[in-house]
């Protein structure tokens, strides 16, 4: 039972992996919940005091923005069972900067949610890949940022030379 005037916001996150061939045709799919990161976490904190404070930043003495951005969305070909401690992919394979976004509303019995995409061009290799993740304040170096989340699944998902692979990453806030 929550003591009166307290209320806990569940974070959860759900990703999508879709390979997409050379002719528009979806050749598979992977779709499943995820762990949201403890530095996934941190740095969602972050972003959100420093958007409720940006207007008054300098009279707060608040030299640097704090954001989640650049947020690139990384694959991987690693095994391993996913925890909050994560700080990286397994193995990483290749990332690449979100590429769009979007919001929905929370109702009193829907979650809000946010959605970010992004979009790998055709691998240079056949990429088999078993997860994926979200990193915050990175780049395109492998394993740079604050991992947001992490997603191991099985079977495994093929990517061939002649493919791309879209991965949506979504975290939905509340009930």
């Amino acid at each position: 039972m929550r003591a009166l005037g307290r209320d806990s916001i569940p974070v959860k996150g759900r990703l999508s992996l879709t390979v997409v061939g050379p002719d528009g045709e979806v050749r598979d799919r992977r779709e499943g919940d995820n762990v949201v990161c403890t530095t996934g976490y941190t740095v969602i904190a972050a972003a959100l005091a420093y958007s409720g404070v940006q207007d008054q930043a300098s009279n707060l003495g608040i030299t640097t923005a704090t954001d989640l951005t650049p947020l690139w969305g990384a694959v991987g070909s690693g095994g391993g069972v996913p925890a909050s401690s994560d700080t990286q992919l397994f193995s990483e394979l290749g990332r690449e900067i979100v590429s769009g976004g979007g919001s929905t509303p929370a109702s009193a019995t829907v979650a809000a949610q946010t959605t970010w995409l992004f979009y790998f061009p055709n691998p240079a290799t056949t990429w088999t890949v078993t997860e994926a993740g979200v990193f915050a304040n990175a780049t395109s170096v492998a394993n740079s940022g604050s991992m947001v989340d992490h997603w191991a699944f099985s079977p495994s998902i093929t990517v061939p030379t002649t493919n791309t692979l879209i991965l949506e990453v979504s975290l939905a806030f509340g009930p």
